[in-house]
């Protein structure tokens, strides 16, 4: 498969695809990652080897109706300097955290959310619905999350009539930054 493509449909720009699977209606792409470290990121001497590798699928972007699955060959890496203990998988660009899809996956989800409910979005992707639910459950954490108050050193208190004077809001406000700490009915 065309390395422009994997970059263009699915956001794999340092992967190469070794080949194509086609079981059912699933599309099963064989990829791995073009470069590989040259120094260890620890101890900077330019000696890696590669020290095995672990098999990984992930759900990606869904063409035409048929599921897609990207199998990678996640490599690991050992450094060869003795007083070194580098011991490590390479970096997965394009999936958050240990997560079996991707991170355009997870946004064509939370767009699919918003038009239709968790159960329906599961039977159309192929997924179970407790994938989906992880997937929401991130989004909301990480969007409306209470805001950190690490840095805070000045606030600003104000509070506001909203209906001609009968309902009134209360807002704290971070004066260095502006951003919105909390804001509450009075």
């Amino acid at each position: 498969m065309n390395s422009s493509f994997l970059y263009h449909a699915w956001g794999l720009y340092h992967h190469k695809c070794l080949r194509e699977e086609y079981k059912g209606n699933t599309i099963i792409l064989h990829i791995e990652g073009k470069r590989s470290p040259k120094c260890c990121p620890k101890c900077g001497y330019p000696h890696l080897v590669k020290n095995g590798f672990r098999i990984r699928d992930f759900i990606s972007l869904p063409i035409g109706g048929k599921k897609v699955i990207l199998r990678m060959k996640v490599r690991r890496y050992k450094c060869k300097y003795e007083a070194c203990d580098y011991d490590c998988q390479e970096r997965i660009s394009f999936a958050p955290g240990s997560h079996s899809y991707t991170r355009r996956f997870a946004m064509y989800v939370i767009d699919l959310l918003k038009g239709m409910i968790l159960k329906d979005a599961a039977h159309l992707l192929g997924v179970s619905c407790d994938t989906i639910k992880e997937i929401h459950t991130h989004h909301l954490e990480y969007h409306y999350a209470p805001p950190s108050l690490k840095g805070v050193e000045s606030i600003g208190i104000d509070e506001f009539a909203v209906r001609k004077g009968h309902v009134y809001k209360t807002i704290v406000v971070d004066l260095k930054s502006g951003g919105i700490l909390m804001w509450s009915n009075s």
